[in-house]
Order: structure tokens, then sequence, then C-alpha cells
């Protein structure tokens, strides 16, 4: 497992849709046994929730993000968070029903991590995510929190 995780890793899920929350929560569980997986259903919430995550020393290593929410829609959410020298760091895939090419284009532009439709069958979704869970929780090199927070700190953007 990659040495910059939490252990067991951490997982953020921003999506209003309880049937969703509920079929990815337990499509992780499956393909990370052990994994913490947060959800916040309230779109407006999710900015706040995810500081007082960092703030408590428990930032996610892996943020899954839906972009059709009431209230305030997952571009936006991406966009504060990539704009937040302490979130920006953090990986953020957007899980979406959508395939529309403007949202996707919207969301790499405000740098998503990677676009993913979401599956319309739970076994479908749960080898998605499994395979989105064996990337960035196993193959790719996240920043240990440690250096995270020290970055957010320092002018690193040079």
């Amino acid at each position: 497992m990659n040495p910059g995780l939490a252990s067991p890793p951490r997982i953020l899920l921003i999506d209003d849709n309880a049937g969703d929350i509920r079929l990815i929560t337990e499509a992780v569980q499956v393909a990370v046994p052990g994994a913490e997986v947060r959800s916040i259903s309230d779109s407006t919430l999710a900015i706040s929730g995810l500081k007082a995550a960092l703030e408590a020393g428990e930032a996610p290593n892996l943020v899954l993000l839906d972009l059709r929410m009431p209230k305030k829609d997952g571009l936006e959410i991406l966009a504060a968070i990539k704009k937040n020298p302490k979130m920006r760091h953090l990986p953020v895939v957007i899980l979406t029903s959508s395939e529309a090419p403007s949202d996707v284009f919207r969301a790499y532009a405000l740098h998503a991590n990677s676009v993913v439709t979401k599956p319309l069958g739970f076994v479908q979704l749960r080898s998605a995510v499994k395979t989105l869970c064996e990337f960035w929780l196993g193959v790719a090199h996240l920043p240990e929190a440690a250096y995270a927070r020290h970055a957010a700190h320092q002018d690193l953007t040079h």
C-alpha cells in the first residue's frame, strides 16, 4: 500500500443521492476492506466538512465527488478545493452520471484528477470503484499528510 496513506485509508464521498452513497460506500468497503468512508450529502457543507477533517488531522486520501447536486454543484466544490492551498493536493475523482462533454471538459479545466461515469449496475459500479481504489490508494503516489500540511503553509507554487 502507498506509504503516504492514512491507515486505514480515508475516502470522502460527496453526493446528494442516498442510494448512490450506500452503493458506493459498499463498493469501497468491498474493494478496500477497513477503509473509512465518510459521506457528505449536503453540498453546501462539503467545504466546511473537508476543512474540519483537515484541521482534525483526518484528511481524506481520496475525494469522490458527484457533479449534479442541488444548492451547490460539484464543479463549484471542485473549484473551491483546488483553489485552497490546504486542500489542492487532495486527489478529487469526479464520479458522476453525466456523460456530457462539457462537464468532462469543465471538470478537467478545474483540475479534477479524473472523471468517471457512474455505471448503472452495482456489479459494474463495484468494478469501477475497485479500479479507482486500486489506482489511487495502491499505485499512485500521494503526498504524505505531514508534508501536505507543511506545504500548505509555504509558498511552494513557484
